[in-house]
């Protein structure tokens, strides 16, 4: 049984065949763990604490102890892979198995949101 999801297996093999050692040390900086984000969710006359996990990055996926969302909308968490894995994975772009659902532009946060339209 895999220890991610397909995305995350996929992306790993891909880099592992081709990175250097200094590309292998930012892949184990960066590497992907399962997480735990939880938010709020209410409406409706009803008020509950829920919790969703999602692939994180041990360096990019911070979440401050006892942090609850104030909805499964604004966990602001980025998921893996991170932007310095993406950019990483960009150097092989030209490969035929590069996806391009990895470029740097893709980047999510656990929500699903893009995390470059956040910043505008």
């Amino acid at each position: 049984m895999p220890r991610y999801d397909r995305f995350v297996e996929e992306l790993l093999d891909f880099l592992l065949t081709r990175v250097d050692e200094d590309g292998l040390a930012r892949l184990v900086a960066h590497e992907p763990r399962r997480m735990h984000a939880a938010y709020f969710e209410g409406g409706g006359g009803r008020a509950e604490t829920r919790g969703m996990c999602f692939t994180g990055c041990t360096a990019c996926s911070r979440i401050p102890p006892y942090t609850l969302f104030l909805d499964y909308g604004r966990i602001d968490v980025p998921a893996w892979p991170c932007e310095p894995v993406r950019e990483l994975a960009l150097r092989f772009a030209d490969a035929p198995d590069y996806c391009t659902g990895w470029r740097p532009e893709g980047a999510v946060f656990a929500s699903g949101r893009l995390i470059h339209e956040a910043r505008f």
